[in-house]
């Protein structure tokens, strides 16, 4: 499949794209030809292929706040070589080219034609994508349902989801439009206004330009556009690369390879969790965004899940996204336990272990310095990574692609690209 795929493609060679992006592709394909599909049995993952208790290679990020990432040579079961191809290809040029597709130019069949091979399988499509009712299940169902909050405006009760204006401040490449858009429901999820910040121009002196927009208005399907592409901006970058990989996968997953060693039940337990970690870690985007904490006594931020949506249900906010993220993770605190209990019958044994005390020590101690929405937040990365940052949707599916990228052949292949590198193969545990 991938060989016919790279035959159809021409060696990506007639892409209107960058050498960057045809080297990925190309190194996407012939990586899938070569490597074997994981699993977390003895024979893909025997325990001579963990590396011993050490302190990681690690660099510091401009972009954050003294947080540290282990480069991709910290990988465990000779992943290395991938994670050095892809940090070598970083430093090819890359350009913006925003050329339009035409009149009869069908945005689904471009993209196919070139990443067919690679792309994932979208077992979910939603036909209606565009109109009021497709905004409310994006919000509600979809990619914005964990940032749903409650707000009071001329006492009425509104449902506010993604309050993406936080964005808004950031400067954009020359063509671009700036982030933004605050979008605002009725108590029956029906859509009231998107209030965007960021369609006026960027000053320095501090000064807004606020624009409202209504369903009705001429403006109203820009505002929605506008709204959609930033929330996957904002949930991608911050919630679900920064937030989740970075910070509480990587420095709990840090701690765990530097203060356990490869005999200790809890690293073993953990070892098909943390596949490619260091890829992930390695490629992850910058974005630094604070200010949406929950209080540590109400069970925020996230460090007990359940507790923090009985916190969300006495804001007023039930939703069934929330209730299903609430059964997913009593099914991964049975799964846990159970495994626990193997090894530590009782609770005393588990804190008498030294080597979980200084993983412990060392996770908080580099918390110390995150932003505070993070401070005490535990590494439930895998729960987040399903519950965040997921949305097959909307993001694998070209013809929505090309219109986030305002109808670009380049950026419609860039991003569908990219989507193709959340297909790569994860351990099976059945």
């Amino acid at each position: 499949m991938q060989l016919l795929g790279l035959v159809r493609s021409g060696i990506a060679g007639y892409w209107p794209s960058d050498l960057y992006e045809k080297l990925i592709y190309v190194t996407h394909v012939i990586l899938s030809w070569t490597a074997p599909i994981p699993n977390a049995g003895p024979e893909y993952m025997p325990v001579s292929g963990l590396r011993p208790k050490e302190q990681l290679p690690k660099g510091y990020l401009d972009y954050a706040l003294s947080l540290q990432v282990p480069y991709g040579s910290a990988d465990e079961f000779e992943l290395s070589s991938e994670s050095l191809i892809e940090q070598k290809l970083t430093i090819l040029p890359q350009s913006l080219d925003l050329q339009s597709f035409g009149p009869d130019e069908n945005p689904v069949e471009f993209v196919m034609k070139q990443l067919s091979s690679i792309y994932p399988t979208v077992y979910q499509e939603w036909p209606d994508k565009l109109s009021d009712v497709a905004l409310t299940r994006f919000c509600l169902h979809g990619l914005g349902a964990h940032r749903v909050a409650v707000e009071t405006r001329d006492g009425q009760k509104l449902f506010v989801v993604i309050k993406t204006n936080a964005l808004s401040g950031l400067p954009v490449r020359d063509g671009l439009e700036r982030y933004g858009g605050d979008a605002y429901f009725d108590q029956h999820w029906k859509p009231v206004m998107i209030v965007d910040a960021g369609r006026g121009p960027l000053r320095s002196d501090g000064t807004i330009e606020v624009v409202t927009s209504r369903p009705g208005d001429a403006d109203w399907e820009r505002a929605k556009f506008r709204f959609r592409s930033t929330v996957f901006s904002l949930v991608t970058l911050v919630d679900h690369l920064y937030d989740m990989h970075l910070q509480q996968a990587n420095l709990f997953v840090t701690a765990m390879r530097e203060q356990m060693s490869e005999e200790h039940p809890i690293r073993r337990f953990m070892t098909p969790f943390t596949y490619r970690f260091g890829q992930a870690v390695a490629a992850a985007p910058s974005l630094l965004l604070n200010g949406t904490e929950v209080p540590a006594n109400e069970g925020g931020p996230i460090l007990f899940r359940d507790d923090y949506v009985e916190y969300l249900k006495k804001k007023g906010i039930d939703t069934e996204y929330w209730r299903q993220v609430s059964q997913l993770y009593k099914i991964y605190l049975r799964f846990v336990l159970g495994y626990l209990e193997c090894y530590y019958p009782k609770k005393e044994d588990l804190t008498k272990d030294k080597d979980m005390h200084a993983l412990v020590r060392q996770f908080f101690f580099q918390l110390e310095t995150a932003p505070p929405n993070m401070l005490g937040a535990t590494g439930d990365f895998t729960l987040s990574h399903y519950a965040k940052g997921v949305d097959d949707t909307y993001m694998f599916y070209a013809k929505f692609l090309a219109q986030i990228m305002f109808f670009a052949t380049r950026g419609a292949t860039a991003t569908a690209l990219l989507m193709s590198f959340t297909n790569l193969p994860q351990p099976k545990f059945l």
